[in-house]
């Protein structure tokens, strides 16, 4: 199986939105054969936080109150209008701060203009700051995520589309564009906990368990198939997505797991040292 390689821009200072650079930056990773690109979401960055951040030793993220933080949807709509090809993801949506209703409508809207070429990744976030930024309850954010989905499933799929749910109702009312598939958008579940692989079973078309390696990677795999077979589905069904290792031998051991795609990072006010980054990666460890 030829893995998939997708890249994720790195972000620091300010000029991440910067039309230019966005468009310099997609358009090589398309030239460079590169599957996707992966947008990140913080709708706000607080001054200061006491949540602990989950991939990082230290438990803080390296994005500060300096930093853009371009809204993924517009950013990839963007990208989408200066490529052709290349695969346009989400890493990750924090799905419980929108409302379904309106995000089913502007993900199926990115997906048509960009001719079927979004994966929705979702997760649930771990900023409590930023959820109480946006008004959204940081508690029962696992429960207000499978809600949503369903809502979102509803609004695609149905016609007229109803859900009755905690958080979220609706009864009677249509949803256009509709997706370019008739599942709608594909939805690629963020996270590692034990919750995070039940909701890739329940709703996933992939499941990108978030700085994940080794034994723990395993285990969550073993789970992931077994609720998948709760679900009536096959894992096969589930295209896995992770953090791209640096050498050959953990690459190959990825991908006799099945893993699909790996993603890299790469600074997009660095064109030549993308270039570079990319195309050693593509020769020395996927051996393309």
């Amino acid at each position: 199986m030829e893995l998939k390689l997708g890249v994720m821009p790195v972000l620091g200072g300010t000029g991440a939105a910067d039309p230019a650079t966005t468009a310099r930056f997609v358009r090589l990773l398309e030239d460079l054969g590169c599957e996707s690109v992966w947008a990140v979401e913080h709708v706000v960055v607080p001054d200061d936080y006491t949540s602990v951040y989950p991939y990082d030793p230290g438990g803080r993220m390296s994005l500060g109150a300096g930093d853009d933080v371009p809204d993924p949807l517009h950013w990839l709509t963007f990208a989408a209008a200066c490529t052709t090809t290349l695969r346009l993801g989400t890493a990750m949506l924090i799905l419980p701060e929108h409302h379904p209703v309106d995000l089913a409508k502007r993900l199926a809207t990115v997906d048509v203009l960009s001719g079927g070429r979004l994966l929705a990744g979702i997760g649930v976030g771990w900023l409590r700051e930023e959820y109480d930024a946006v008004g959204v309850p940081f508690e029962e954010r696992g429960a207000r995520a499978d809600e949503h989905l369903a809502a979102m499933h509803a609004l695609w799929t149905q016609a007229p589309a109803a859900y009755t749910g905690r958080f979220v109702s609706f009864r009677d009312v249509h949803s256009r564009p509709r997706p370019t598939r008739p599942g709608g958008v594909p939805i690629v579940v963020g996270g590692h906990s034990m919750a995070a692989v039940r909701r890739a079973a329940r709703f996933g078309s992939g499941w990108y368990p978030l700085g994940v390696t080794g034994d723990r990677f395993a285990v969550l795999l073993g789970a992931l198939r077994a609720e998948c077979a709760a679900a009536g589905r096959s894992i096969d069904d589930i295209e896995i997505t992770m953090r791209a290792p640096g050498n050959v031998g953990d690459l190959e051991t990825l991908r006799s797991l099945g893993v699909a795609r790996v993603v890299i990072r790469a600074d997009p006010n660095d064109p030549v040292g993308v270039r570079d980054k990319v195309r050693r990666y593509q020769r020395e460890v996927l051996r393309v």
